[in-house]
């Protein structure tokens, strides 16, 4: 594997006199100005740094004296495919004008790093040093800390150095010097990430979209047809059961900041294979010996106060994740309200298509009670074109009520109604809210209304995970779903 380095000089000079019973430290940092880039056909990473650490008549300090130390801040940009990185401290050679080496022993230097706990640099773990350049010789390499970045991710490190409160006079430490570099070595990783993995596969259809009133024109990619390979197992390692079983909707461009401005980032989004049911909680409800959860336990079709939202999804479900909540992104839901998908005289739009359904849902139109048009959160419910384009980038202008049934998104049992996220614009009657669910019949999909605290509709969790989520092993197939891990 190819690996390219960039060096930052930090060289501290460090020599010792003693006056009477005191004695004076010199020490400076040269380190360069601007940034260094290496450069190849697959990895460009960049160093920036600030704050070189500059000594002058330095002596041995006490650790608290320590916390008043500038640090030196260094930030690595990887600018190409995923990679690692290791970052050494090489120790240079220094001699005196005798010819003699009087390099300062890596023993008496105290080093700080991301303000951790000090540490004598001598215990840091020793390595091959890596520098080549021909105006200094490395000795001695003595390994810091190592990462990994995704395209585009950037790392920032502190760093402290100083003569540590246990050298005395007595110590080897008279006139010497202290010459170092900072080395970063990266190499393309063996890791890859989930969305990456995918996207590589050509498995998904791309779906563009034009802009809507929450959203810039974006461009996604889907799973479609009756069955693809997208199973994948989460919250489990190694003894996956159907109760971990989940599969993915996509990568799709997701923000974790209110505003049409704010960062978009690719995310995988996954639903759960199954609906989820749970009794402890007390919200759960049985009809027709299926259970399932009212939208909410009062009348409105606020969805970000709804007790779906807030006690089942974002509650219990949340709270059973455990460790494995960590895998999940907080991420902007839309909650724009439809007005066109019952089948109440005067209200049904059969012309309604997963564009418009898409433009609806990111719009300006509140639900009835009047809620918000999008939230923050980590788990909430499918889209309904989440649905709608499940059955391929042919049928996206198609009415929905003539998009055939045959859609992998769809529960095993068609009789059970399931809810969406969004709430409708207007109302059954006047003492009704309601929400959107999703309901297959004879050989079509359909669009139904619930009333949100009469109406039972089962449900699946859906989120997104965090980019930096790896690829682990499996094809996506139900013997053998995608598994994940992910280091932090």
């Amino acid at each position: 594997m190819k690996k390219k380095m960039i060096l930052i000089m930090i060289g501290l000079f460090l020599i010792l006199g003693v006056i009477g019973l005191s004695y004076a430290l010199w020490a400076r940092t040269v380190s360069q100005e601007g940034i260094n880039t290496v450069q190849s056909t697959c990895l460009e990473i960049a160093l920036e740094d600030e704050n070189p650490i500059t000594l002058q008549n330095a002596y041995p300090i006490t650790d608290e004296e320590s916390s008043l130390l500038t640090p030196y801040t260094f930030t690595i940009t990887n600018k190409c495919s995923m990679m690692e990185y290791d970052v050494n401290l090489d120790i240079m050679e220094s001699k005196n004008s005798n010819g003699e080496s009087n390099r300062l022993n890596s023993a008496f230097i105290a080093i700080e790093l991301d303000g951790e706990e000090k540490k004598l640099l001598n215990t840091f773990e020793e390595v091959d040093t890596s520098y080549q350049g021909s105006d200094y010789v490395p000795v001695e390499g003595r390994y810091l800390i190592s990462g990994e970045l995704g395209p585009k991710e950037s790392k920032t490190y502190t760093l402290k150095l100083w003569m540590d409160e246990h050298v005395t006079a007595k110590d080897d430490s008279m006139n010497k010097n202290f010459i170092s570099k900072i080395v970063v070595t990266a190499k393309m990783s063996h890791l890859t990430r989930l969305a990456d993995h995918l996207m590589s596969q050509n498995e998904m259809e791309e779906f563009t979209h034009e802009e809507t009133t929450q959203t810039t024109a974006l461009t996604d990619y889907r799973y479609v047809g009756s069955n693809p390979n997208n199973y994948i197992y989460f919250g489990c390692s190694d003894n996956c059961t159907e109760e971990n079983l989940y599969r993915i909707i996509g990568v799709i461009p997701t923000q974790s900041e209110i505003g049409i401005d704010k960062a978009y980032e690719n995310r995988v989004k996954i639903i759960k294979s199954e609906p989820y049911v749970e009794q402890e909680s007390g919200f759960s409800h049985e009809s027709s010996n299926l259970y399932g959860y009212k939208w909410n336990e009062t009348n409105h079709n606020r969805f970000e106060t709804a007790t779906i939202n807030t006690e089942i999804l974002n509650k219990t479900y949340w709270n059973s994740l455990g460790e494995y909540q960590k895998y999940i992104a907080p991420s902007l839901w839309y909650l724009g309200a439809i007005n066109h998908v019952t089948h109440q005289t005067g209200r049904n739009n059969p012309k309604a298509s997963a564009d418009i359904f898409y433009q609806a849902i990111r719009g300006d139109k509140q639900g009835y009670s009047k809620g918000a048009l999008n939230y923050i959160g980590n788990i909430g419910l499918i889209y309904y074109d989440d649905y709608l384009f499940a059955a391929g980038t042919q049928y996206r202008s198609t009415p929905y009520n003539n998009i055939p049934i045959n859609v992998w998104l769809q529960n095993k049992n068609m009789t059970i109604r399931e809810w969406t996220i969004s709430p409708e614009e207007s109302y059954l009657n006047s003492n009704t809210y309601t929400a959107v669910g999703v309901f297959v019949h004879s050989d079509l999909i359909d669009a139904s209304i619930g009333a949100v605290s009469l109406q039972i509709h089962s449900i699946r969790p859906t989120f997104y995970l965090k980019s930096n989520v790896l690829y682990e092993s499996g094809k996506g197939t139900i013997e053998d779903p995608y598994r994940i891990n992910m280091k932090v």
